[in-house]
């Protein structure tokens, strides 16, 4: 059996004897992904932490790349029944990007964990792309437009995880702000167009890193928004 077909089949099972469960074993690892990173999870590591040796776990979990698949599926958890009102396709979306996007930071290794299995094939992934598909059900656009509008959002949110990933915009250290720091240093007959973006505060910041990541996604999320409400009302001039 596939690791994909074991999480699509697993089934909730009381504790074992020893006291491990899948469900156990799966918390312990995230904790650890979370804590140091999907790099630091290994089947010896999440065994030492639950106090069990590594054998143990085999009982529970076939391989490595399955206990990853159980951690992304459990990650993610499934999205609220009432995420999705259908009184409006657009707050609806606006409503399930937010909260996607806020799973995903709680647990950033989930990116890794994309790259290595490929697009969101686990059973809550997909209940979340589900979602997404079903907030544009009541629009004119066609399946594939829906399918790419909800992958376009996502690409949006792992870009979100991307950009901060180092947890600042530059890797150089200075004692100036970003922008201050380039304008002291760049020729502004090479570079006109950035110089005045950083003369013109387009790289300014807050105080609050939270609240300017949360601008920027918000501000990529409603372009996104728009464009798709411009084919939707393409569409339905069409029909007119």
């Amino acid at each position: 059996m596939s690791p994909l077909e074991a999480v699509w089949t697993a089934k909730p099972a009381p504790e074992a004897r020893e006291g491990l469960s899948l469900a156990r074993i799966v918390g312990a690892a995230i904790e650890v992904a979370d804590t140091d990173g999907l790099g630091a999870v290994s089947m010896s590591r999440v065994a030492k932490s639950l106090g069990f040796t590594t054998m143990s776990l085999y009982r529970h979990v076939a391989k490595k790349e399955e206990l990853i698949l159980h951690m992304q599926d459990a990650a993610v958890g499934p999205p609220p029944a009432d995420l999705v009102t259908g009184q409006g396709w657009r707050s609806d979306l606006d409503r399930w990007s937010w909260a996607a996007v806020r799973k995903l930071r709680r647990h950033p290794w989930i990116l890794q964990t994309l790259s290595m299995f490929g697009p969101p094939a686990t059973p809550h992934q997909l209940s979340w792309f589900e979602y997404g598909l079903r907030a544009l059900g009541p629009t004119p656009l066609d399946e594939n437009e829906k399918v790419s509008a909800i992958l376009l959002i996502q690409a949006h949110s792992f870009a979100d995880l991307t950009f901060h990933a180092a947890g600042a915009p530059t890797a150089i250290a200075d004692a100036d702000p970003y922008e201050t720091l380039f304008t002291r240093i760049i020729d502004p007959a090479r570079f006109p167009a950035l110089m005045a973006a950083f003369s013109g505060g387009g790289f300014a910041s807050t105080d609050d890193p939270e609240a300017d990541r949360d601008w920027l996604y918000q501000f990529g999320l409603q372009r996104i928004l728009d464009g798709v409400q411009v084919l939707i009302e393409h569409r339905l001039a069409r029909k007119t």
